[in-house]
């Protein structure tokens, strides 16, 4: 007889005790980053910013080449606006000083490796959090050697800011006391945590993304204009702002890099992004940001 044995947490609430000290190291997608940081710094917790390391394929390559791509990274300071001086040009200069690495890159797993292991090996005591958006918590700590220290979030442009409850979920190797680390931090930034299974996307915006996915089903084949499908989500179910409108302002890229990811892990068709936002990335629709997606902004 076989047994199968189904790990399950409930969704429950944390609420940790201040009293911690933080000092966080941020990499990611630029305007993930930003946002981000935004919010360290309006709760007073000390931080800086690592530029990521994407363009290096393996963490054992020449040392110089190390050196240039640390180098490197100073000279992209101005695109984090505020927080220019933030940005650290060699991370092994602060060995050792960061009680949590967070990781807010929307990009495949084998895109965010080097980074993460790079930062983690010279912090070898931190907490990882890192998206969960398009991979699982589990899988990006094994690939980058941090699979007992990591924990996935669910974070959004635009949603980090406003939400005051985000997904987590901690790897099937991490141990609880990371788990309680990555509390106690995103609890000082005010965030509810809700813990939920080791999922791609997690739960709030995997369901997000599918809605939009539908909306844009529906755009594509003529069933009603953005404008009548928001408004019938607003009116109808209470939605605090339409789906497309939604969609918009998170970034196209970002919803159909999303269910690309959940494709991928569950290889279901119910997870195919719909050609229309695929046909508006490849336009430069890519939402609020640009000015144009599924409506158009000043």
């Amino acid at each position: 007889m076989t047994r199968s044995y189904v790990l399950s947490h409930p969704m429950t609430v944390y609420n940790l005790p201040e009293g911690e000290t933080f000092n966080v190291l941020l990499t990611g997608d630029t305007d993930f980053v930003v946002e981000f940081a935004g919010i360290l710094d309006r709760h007073d917790v000390p931080f800086n910013i690592l530029p990521s390391m994407d363009e290096m394929d393996e963490l054992d390559v020449e040392l110089d080449l190390v050196d240039q791509q640390l180098a490197d990274a100073a000279l992209d300071a101005a695109e984090y606006g505020p927080f220019a001086d933030r940005v650290v040009g060699d991370v092994r200069g602060n060995a050792g000083k960061y009680t949590h690495i967070i990781d807010l890159s929307v990009s495949a797993h084998f895109d965010r490796k080097i980074t993460v292991e790079v930062a983690s090996s010279v912090n070898p005591r931190a907490t990882v959090i890192a998206s969960a958006l398009t991979n699982t918590a589990t899988e990006l700590g094994m690939l980058a050697n941090v699979a007992n220290r990591i924990v996935g979030v669910s974070l959004l442009p635009s949603m980090m800011t406003t939400s005051t409850t985000i997904d987590m979920s901690a790897g099937l190797n991490t141990v609880d006391v990371h788990v309680q680390h990555a509390l106690a931090l995103l609890h000082r930034l005010g965030y509810t945590v809700e813990r939920v299974e080791d999922r791609v996307g997690l739960v709030q915006i995997r369901v997000l993304a599918m809605l939009v996915n539908e909306a844009a089903f529906a755009v594509m084949e003529g069933l009603a204009t953005p404008e009548d499908i928001d408004k019938a989500m607003q009116l109808g179910v209470n939605y605090p702002k339409g789906l497309l409108a939604w969609a918009d302002e998170i970034g196209i890229g970002v919803v159909t890099l999303i269910l690309d990811g959940l494709r991928r892990e569950y290889e279901q068709e119910r997870y195919r992004p719909c050609v229309l936002l695929k046909q508006m990335m490849r336009a430069g629709w890519t939402g609020k940001a640009a000015g144009k997606g599924f409506f158009t902004y000043a």
